[in-house]
């Protein structure tokens, strides 16, 4: 088994060898998608395939289909065409390939050929998002975990409640958002809901793909690797990193449809402490990343 380098990614003419070896003869047309460090993407035809960059990334993508095989019959019929189902080749350089669904990232990045940002979609089009998003959670939150046999991660999955962290501070969270304008106590509830459900866990601008032409502008959900059992609120923390209206929208929506609500405050406090944790790390030099997450806050 070997898998891709950056001395070879580029190499479109091996790309089209490695599928056509593995009865995808009729691709033709072949181009390189931008992708992040854990693998290498490419649009072949009407197909997206991802090559994992280690070998631990193609155990994570194994869980990753067995994970997405057990949940999708609880998703239909609402998402039956916005679920990315996967198929995973096993071969001298192995990779999943899907069906190719039209739709752009939302990750912050400028406005491109791949890249949409959430401040330039309508406020219909939000509103819908928002709607989609929350209805997403619900089915998901609301799966019986304990008649899955949901396989444990094979890497360390994303964990956004920076207070359980062993080096978290309170004081020196709070005191970095002071210095901001923010009053972290003010964010504190007496009673958190932590109600624990089968989660995406990281439903971020780059694993949920988007039409701007539609006003159903979701078009696709990706990346069920990091699916795992936690407190239900914390599924919500990777929206702000879109954007905090659309957090907020979405759980609006989201306590219209669960008979266990979370307050908006919850899910604030945890968005802030992660931001006032990472400020108070950088505070040598101010993270650009926690003050563009901080700012949403200030205005």
């Amino acid at each position: 088994m070997e898998f891709l380098t950056p001395q070879n990614a580029d190499d479109i003419d091996l790309i089209h060898q490695i599928l056509t070896e593995d009865d995808f003869k009729a691709i033709k047309k072949i181009t390189r998608l931008p992708s992040g460090s854990r693998s290498v993407a490419y649009s072949a035809d009407g197909y997206i395939v991802r090559f994992p960059k280690v070998n631990i990334i193609w155990q994570t993508m194994q869980r990753e289909k067995a994970v997405i095989d057990m949940v999708y019959p609880h998703l239909i019929p609402y998402f039956a065409s916005k679920i990315h189902k996967i198929e995973l080749i096993d071969g001298k350089y192995p990779f999943s390939v899907s069906q190719k669904f039209y739709g752009k990232i939302c990750d912050g990045r400028p406005e491109n050929e791949h890249a949409v940002l959430y401040q330039n979609l309508s406020p219909i089009q939000q509103e819908k998002l928002a709607q989609d998003l929350a209805m997403f959670f619900h089915l998901m939150h609301q799966i019986d975990y304990s008649q899955l046999n949901i396989p444990e991660p094979t890497e360390a999955v994303d964990n956004w409640d920076v207070t359980t962290r062993p080096d978290f501070n309170y004081t020196d969270t709070c005191n970095a958002l002071l210095v901001q304008g923010i009053d972290l106590d003010s964010y504190k509830i007496e009673q958190m809901n932590t109600v624990s459900a089968l989660c995406h866990n990281d439903l971020s601008g780059s694993n949920m793909l988007l039409n701007p032409k539609k006003e159903d502008v979701l078009s696709g959900i990706i990346d069920f690797g990091n699916v795992v059992i936690m407190p239900k609120y914390l599924d919500f923390f990777p929206l702000y990193k879109i954007n905090r209206k659309l957090a907020v929208d979405t759980l609006i929506a989201y306590n219209q449809l669960t008979t266990s609500p979370i307050v908006q405050k919850q899910i604030d406090f945890m968005a802030l402490a992660y931001i006032g944790y990472g400020l108070a790390k950088s505070k040598d030099i101010t993270s650009p990343y926690f003050m563009r997450l901080l700012r949403q806050f200030l205005y």
